[in-house]
C-alpha cells in the first residue's frame, strides 16, 4: 500500500479519537475549578483549531503529489494536539 496512503488512513483515525477525547473534555467541564475554567475553556478552542487546522491539511495531503511538507506539518500539528489535550485533562484534576 503506498505510504501516503497509510499516513492519511492513520491520520484520520488519530482525527476522529481526537475528536472524541475533546468531546469527552467538554462533557466534564463542570468538573474544572473556578480557577482553571478560562484556561481549560481555552484549551478546548485551541484544541478545536487545531482539529480543524488537521482536518484541511489532510484533505492537502490527499491530492499532492508532493506530501512531504504537508506531512512534516500534520506531525507538527499532531504533537500540539496531544500536548494541548494534556494539559486540558490535567485541568480537570
Amino acid at each position: 500500500m503506498d505510504a501516503k496512503l497509510v499516513f492519511a488512513r492513520d491520520f484520520a483515525a488519530r482525527l476522529k479519537a481526537w475528536q472524541i477525547k475533546v468531546a469527552d473534555l467538554e462533557s466534564r467541564a463542570d468538573r474544572v475549578t473556578e480557577q482553571n475554567q478560562i484556561e481549560f475553556y481555552r484549551q478546548l478552542d485551541l484544541l478545536d483549531a487545531k482539529i480543524a487546522l488537521a482536518e484541511r491539511k489532510l484533505e492537502l495531503l490527499q491530492n499532492s503529489d508532493n506530501w512531504d511538507e504537508i506531512k512534516a506539518s500534520l506531525d507538527g500539528i499532531s504533537n500540539e494536539i496531544e500536548n494541548a489535550l494534556d494539559s486540558a485533562w490535567a485541568k480537570l484534576n
